[in-house]
Order: structure tokens, then C-alpha cells, then sequence
């Protein structure tokens, strides 16, 4: 461990698909930001600690292991990085698990969570506006029954106002499915779609719900509309818009005052 340096602890929700490589390129970029800062990684999904297990990927760490390892190293101070997109169940539970740690804990806070976020990631979409006003650019975000949802309310309602329909967000869960999105392709006069995972990685949700031949996914739902559709499996974990307000959020929890939920 660098010694005077407070370690970084980088909480994805993990995959348990090639996606992994979205993590390896951001752990690239977060140790040439935080060169003095050792740079450590947890993962916050059962589930997928659950699958990569049973594939035989060995065992990921949840942030409780994590952190008890660093205590046990002598460790006192840490900084927990979020890598979710919203303050949801999994950004949750990280909390209350680094609440019961005995370090010195400060959290990053998730990529949704303030209005300077949600101002970067605007300015990052106008950019991707297709230049053709018979292309669309659908992005499919994971969703959740979490009081949370709201963050994708609002983005859902800034992307309206502002980049002409031609860029939308539709949810996997509790928000507007490909049926709502194929109508206001339609009264666009849209014709081409592109399909982008609005998660972090593009793994087994942008497999299975997003692009993959059978009805019910996005893809089979808006080809039945009538539209071209193409999937990318380019999480947003791969764009550099996204990597550097988790880079602005770090910065932040360095200096921000330890966690005290007592």
C-alpha cells in the first residue's frame, strides 16, 4: 500500500461477461488521475459475485471484504467510489457496509447525483444527436423499483426537452419500455436506430434484454415497429464524459469529511 496516500475503493456492481474489460480500461484511467492513491476494486451485486463463482471466475470481493482487508493492512482512512449510475439499492447497501467498517470512510457519490452530473452527461448526448433526422440513438438503462428512479425521470425529461427525440432513454424496468419509445420514433419520422446500454457495461442485461434475437428484447420489439436497428455493446463506462465526473467525484470524497452515521 502507497504509504500516505488514502486508498481508492472502486465499487462496480460487477459482470460476469467479456464486459469485464469496461473495468479494466476505467482502472486504467483512475490510476494515471490518482497515481499516489492504491486503487482497489469491489463489487456490489450478489448476483453476479454469485454467477462468477459458478463459471468458475473465482471469487470477487464484496466492499465489506474490501475494506477489512485494508483495516487489517493498517489502514485508517479509505475513500469508497461508487460506480453506479443512481443512489440505488446497490449504493445503499455499499453505505451501510462501509458505515460498519472501522476505517475513516469517505463515499463518491454515484454518476447521477448532482445538477453539475446531469449538466455533463446532457452535454455529453447533445454531442451524439445523429446528424441524419431519420436516426435515432435509444439508449436502455437497467431501471429500479428504488426510490432513485427519480434520477431517470429527470434525465428522461432534460433528454426530451433538449435533443430533439432523436436521442432517448428507455428502461429495462419501471420506465418507458421500447413500445413508448417505437411512438415517439414514429412521430419523428425516424427509420434507423441505434442501440446503446445506458449502464456502465454492456453485458448479460444488453445480452439478453437489449439486442438479442427473440421477442421481447429492445431489439426484436423496435424491428417489429418497423425500424432498422443496430445494437452497440458499448457501455457508458467506456466514454470518457462519463469516466470524468466519476474522476470529479473522487476528487470530491478526498477531501470530503469521513462518513459518521451515529
Amino acid at each position: 500500500m502507497n504509504t500516505g496516500a488514502i486508498p481508492i475503493v472502486l465499487v462496480a456492481s460487477g459482470t460476469a461477461t467479456a464486459a469485464s474489460e469496461t473495468y479494466q480500461k476505467m482502472d486504467s484511467v483512475f490510476r494515471r488521475h490518482f497515481p499516489a492513491h492504491e486503487i482497489c476494486w469491489a463489487y456490489s451485486s450478489r448476483a453476479i459475485r454469485n454467477r462468477v463463482r459458478a463459471q468458475g471466475g473465482g471469487e470477487l470481493k464484496t466492499p465489506a471484504a474490501v475494506l477489512g482487508d485494508l483495516a487489517a493492512r493498517g489502514c485508517r482512512q479509505v475513500v469508497v467510489q461508487s460506480l453506479h449510475l443512481i443512489c440505488g439499492t446497490e449504493f445503499h447497501h455499499m453505505v451501510w457496509a462501509a458505515a460498519r467498517s472501522p476505517l475513516a470512510v469517505t463515499i463518491g457519490l454515484p454518476l447521477l447525483s448532482q445538477p453539475e452530473d446531469f449538466n455533463d452527461v446532457m452535454g455529453w448526448m447533445a454531442t451524439l444527436v445523429p446528424q441524419d433526422v431519420r436516426e435515432a440513438l435509444v439508449w436502455v438503462g437497467h431501471g429500479t423499483a428504488h426510490p432513485s428512479w427519480m434520477a431517470y425521470d429527470l434525465l428522461i425529461r432534460r433528454m426530451r426537452d433538449c435533443l430533439q427525440e432523436r436521442v432517448l432513454l428507455g428502461l429495462i424496468k419501471e420506465g418507458p419500455g421500447p413500445g413508448q419509445v417505437a411512438r415517439i420514433l414514429k412521430q419523428a419520422n425516424v427509420r434507423h436506430v441505434t442501440l446503446r446500454p445506458f449502464m456502465l457495461v454492456a453485458g448479460a442485461h444488453f445480452g439478453q434484454d437489449i439486442a438479442r434475437e427473440r421477442s421481447g428484447s429492445w431489439k426484436s420489439e423496435l424491428e417489429t415497429s418497423g425500424f432498422v436497428v443496430a445494437p452497440r455493446a458499448e457501455g457508458v463506462g467506456l466514454e470518457p464524459a462519463i469516466q470524468a465526473i466519476f474522476v470529479r467525484h473522487i476528487e470530491a470524497a478526498l477531501t470530503a469529511r469521513p462518513l459518521d452515521l451515529t
